[in-house]
């Protein structure tokens, strides 16, 4: 079975589980599927301690550690120095190396990391781990639900009809830009109107980075290459 498949459903396993307990888990609450990719909801479902402060540690000049798990006592910490949304990533990814029973990562520390990269992490555990912490904050299925409430339409293309859609009379900047980068995918994840529609941004309804977005958009193929 394809490893991108199993590791994006490892992750909706654990929404699904969260989802069919909410009445025990948030007695009370009106739960709503989008509260289900809160990172925080989802380490303490499933047993893992979350501690946000300063890692201390020695790593390159320049940079503070972003978090660290350690597996002995099921605890993932978070650097308090990043945004919110570094933050939200962070935890998914942490998560992601306990979930997935990464070997030797009883005690690892991560550098700061935004959201997805369009650079691909060299280590197939760190490319698993971006990719699991991609999709339990952006589902597949409630990225495309808000993609098409927002859009009307099933999938997106560079056109030149698009291209002015987004960014009107400078829209050459888009038509001309290089084959296969990420501008028309970022454009879209931070639009906020389409053909008259006027809406909020994807990226901030999931609390991802732009790029991230761009990424998980091109990886359901709501934005065609």
């Amino acid at each position: 079975m394809n490893t991108t498949f199993c590791i994006e459903e490892c992750a909706l396993e654990v929404q699904r589980e969260m989802w069919d307990k909410q009445f025990s888990l948030w007695p009370g609450e009106k739960m709503q599927r989008l509260d289900l990719c809160d990172p925080w909801l989802v380490a303490a479902y499933l047993g893992y301690e979350v501690q946000e402060g300063f890692i201390s540690g020695d790593t390159r000049p320049g940079y503070r550690f972003g978090g660290f798990v350690n597996r002995d006592l099921n605890l993932v910490g978070i650097s308090d120095h990043q945004s919110e949304r570094a933050k939200r990533f962070t935890l998914a990814h942490e998560v992601a190396h306990l979930q997935l029973d990464h070997p030797g990562m009883h005690h690892h520390r991560e550098l700061p990391m935004q959201g997805l990269e369009t650079r691909v992490p060299a280590d197939w555990k760190e490319r698993e781990a971006n990719h699991y912490a991609g999709c339990l904050l952006v589902p597949s299925a409630l990225l495309t639900k808000a993609f098409r409430s927002a859009f009307n339409v099933t999938s997106l293309m560079l056109t030149d009809e698009v291209a002015w859609e987004l960014l009107g009379q400078e829209y050459a900047q888009l038509t001309n830009s290089p084959p296969h980068s990420r501008a028309l995918a970022r454009l879209i994840a931070t639009a906020r109107r389409f053909r008259g529609r006027h809406f909020g941004s994807l990226h901030d309804l999931f609390k991802v980075s732009d790029m991230t977005m761009a990424i998980r958009l091109e990886q359901t193929g709501l934005v065609q290459l």
